[in-house]
């Protein structure tokens, strides 16, 4: 009896972290659009280099739908998360994460299923693709994959989205400099 308790609060815990998770990252990273994160030096902490620890983010509104996407450093993601959906901590490894929302229904946090496809273009002009898997937690779903970090830092993103059951297709094509 009690070791099920301890794996009910465990698996609870989790789908709890990774709830919040997602949701952080589109709270703080999805509401500004794509930037430069560069180093700053803060006067507070005597020249000393500050590297901000934020996903950047990136947010396309169409008719209908909302089309959120953050990128955040896979070395920072909690281990039940790493370890559930197979991602590597690695600091030269990045995390995309997509959501498409429905604006259409009351609840703000209402996502939808759809075919989703990323590719990137690197610095000498070579597309590629990028593996993106969906993640259903408590009916919230999101598309996640990553991006290897280790040779180039700036990644021309284009995501295209096709929400389940419908014809519209969701383009949205950004910027991402990954300094850090």
């Amino acid at each position: 009896m009690n070791t099920q308790l301890n794996i009910s609060l465990s698996v609870f815990s989790f789908k709890l972290g990774l709830v919040l998770l997602i949701f952080t990252g589109l709270l703080t990273g999805c509401e500004r659009p794509a930037r430069d994160v560069t180093p700053t030096t803060d006067p507070a902490n005597n020249a000393e280099v500050v590297v901000p620890d934020k996903p950047l983010g990136h947010v396309m509104e169409f008719d209908r739908y909302t089309l959120r996407a953050n990128i955040t450093r896979a070395d920072v993601l909690n281990e039940n998360m790493t370890d559930k959906y197979g991602i590597e901590v690695n600091p030269d490894l990045a995390l995309l994460n997509l959501v498409i929302l429905d604006n259409s229904e009351p609840r703000q946090d209402a996502t939808v299923n759809a075919t989703v496809h990323v590719e990137h273009e690197n610095l000498l002009g070579h597309t590629q693709v990028i593996e993106m898997r969906a993640a259903d937690t408590d009916g919230y779903i999101s598309y996640y994959g990553t991006l290897d970090a280790s040779s180039q830092r700036i990644f021309q993103l284009k995501v295209t989205a096709q929400p389940a059951e419908t014809e519209q297709m969701l383009e949205m094509n950004f910027e991402a400099r990954l300094n850090w």
